[in-house]
């Protein structure tokens, strides 16, 4: 990963996301670029010209900034932009920089449901295309314990894929979920058809055992930092079960490029982590 993209609006909340993101760029030796958007409506409510509200945010975001002496070795480009719509010039300013994640910080509303939908981060997952991770958690150095959780989809997969790369020091617990459905079939074959269902499931957790081998060899993950797990239940609920057992630091998840029902929402098991996480979130979509 070459260049590190901090998405930030300068409020008090978000400063553990500065430090994470500097934190990635030392560690990869990435490019570190930060970026505040200030919203356009913003300006037009204002008596000063907006070139200098512009920058006086250049200075406060300068300002800001001094406080973390790492990145004086960083020497990241800092850019003050406005426009109407905050998201959409985070994606394109992402495109520009060739971005490989895009961190942003975590604001308390995200805490319930209804309320992270439509909000910058959400629309940034759902309307780009880059990684990206969502920090709710101060960094206590590298992550540790990282949950991945997999459907086996090109979204899941690139998921595991950046978790590597951002956290290549931690142990990796890959779980996959399936529901076994009720049927009146009798239960014989119930039975008989569950045993089918485990049987499958199973069989493409060691099929992509097998196609990450490589990856992980590349990445420096031994055998002993690796856990995977196949497990009965609703995705959301296996997860949140599991972080809390591994104490996960990091939740890295896939979400599908496909449009959905809704085209102003998340949908799934992604917005339901997303809403309302126990720690840091990495979203990726498949490409």
């Amino acid at each position: 990963m070459k260049s590190i993209l901090l998405a930030t609006d300068i409020a008090p909340e978000t400063d553990r996301a500065l430090e994470r993101a500097i934190n990635l760029a030392t560690t990869l030796s990435a490019k570190l670029h930060i970026l505040h958007v200030s919203p356009e409506k913003s300006f037009s409510l204002a008596k000063k010209p907006a070139d200098t509200l512009r920058r006086g945010a250049e200075v406060i975001l300068r300002e800001y900034l001094q406080g973390y002496g790492e990145l004086q070795n960083l020497k990241p480009t800092v850019k003050v932009i406005d426009g109407r719509e905050v998201y959409l010039e985070i994606v394109q300013y992402a495109e520009k920089v060739k971005a490989g994640l895009i961190v942003m910080g975590m604001h308390g509303k995200a805490s319930v449901r209804d309320m992270f939908a439509g909000t910058t981060i959400e629309r940034v997952i759902r309307k780009g295309i880059k990684p990206v991770l969502m920090v709710r958690n101060k960094p206590q150095g590298d992550y540790g314990s990282i949950l991945v959780g997999t459907d086996f989809s090109a979204g899941s997969k690139q998921a595991f894929h950046v978790a590597l790369e951002v956290a290549s020091k931690g142990s990796f617990h890959l779980v996959h979920s399936y529901d076994i459905p009720e049927t009146d079939i009798g239960a014989k074959i119930e039975r008989f058809a569950g045993d089918v269902i485990v049987q499958c499931e199973n069989n493409e957790m060691e099929k992509f055992i097998k196609e990450s081998r490589s990856r992980l060899k590349k990445s420096g993950i031994a055998p002993e930092r690796f856990h995977p797990r196949v497990v009965q239940g609703a995705a959301f609920s296996c997860l949140m079960r599991e972080a809390k057992n591994i104490n996960a630091e990091l939740i890295a998840i896939g979400t599908h490029s496909r449009t959905t029902l809704l085209p102003y929402k998340l949908g799934g098991t992604a917005q339901d982590i997303l809403s309302n996480p126990p720690c840091d979130v990495l979203v990726a979509k498949g490409i």
